[in-house]
């Protein structure tokens, strides 16, 4: 089971030699149902670049994704933005993601407990899900009020109609009154989003949210997770 196994990285390999792990069977649950791939769920080492730019955000993250269960318990909220694409923001909360499945999978439950959107591809499958339903959207209608933690990837990469914002707004707004924890990734500022998204739900993102913008380089070559960054 050694070879096979994704999450070997970070198991001391009691039940490697068994034909079932307890572990591997309640994570493979787990990220099956927050939407990311084979390829996102993969553990992926993050570097600052060569002159130490981001090195001082790196450490918050760090700091942040070791503590995600004090994060999620709490109903933090982080807006990860750099004006840069690929220097680590989907990498980044995908980190939270696993970090979390790491720490609750011995006492949880069979349900999803975190999503990973990607907000282009939702909003895209909205205006479809009109005519034609879609799978996609309905399960994260399904399990997005009561995911523990849900990330927005590369939200305002898209600018939606008022009908795919406004649904978009109600989401978030939900889960923000109801002490849920979001992370938000974008390629905008502040100032930006406001234009691509409205006043509405800027304000729900960047005033409930801890704000890290980080200046780095492109480091797809260095690590790369399948989302847009």
């Amino acid at each position: 089971m050694v070879e096979n196994c994704p999450y070997r990285n970070k198991c001391n390999g009691i039940d490697c030699d068994k034909d079932f792990c307890m572990r591997k069977y309640k994570l493979d649950y787990l990220y099956r149902m927050s939407l990311l791939s084979d390829k996102q769920r993969q553990y992926q080492d993050l570097w600052v670049d060569d002159d130490n730019t981001d090195l001082a955000e790196f450490r918050q993250l760090a700091d942040l994704a070791v503590n995600v269960k004090d994060f999620v318990k709490e109903g933090k909220n982080l807006y990860l933005h750099s004006t840069t694409c690929g220097n680590g923001k989907s990498s980044w909360s995908i980190r939270f993601i696993q970090n979390y499945f790491e720490a609750i999978w011995p006492m949880t439950d069979l349900s999803c407990k975190a999503l990973f959107i990607s907000v282009p591809k939702f909003l895209l499958e909205l205006k479809a899900n009109i005519s034609n339903r879609s799978e996609y959207v309905s399960f994260i209608q399904e399990n997005v009020l009561d995911a523990d933690l849900v990330i927005w990837d590369d939200l305002a990469a898209k600018i939606g109609t008022d009908f795919e914002i406004n649904h978009l707004l109600s989401l978030i707004d939900n889960r923000i009154s109801s002490g849920k924890s979001n992370i938000y990734t974008s390629n905008l500022s502040p100032q930006e989003m406001t234009a691509a998204l409205g006043s509405r739900l800027q304000s729900r993102v960047c005033k409930y949210s801890i704000d890290i913008e980080l200046h780095g380089k492109d480091k797809r070559n260095i690590f790369s997770t399948g989302g847009n960054e």
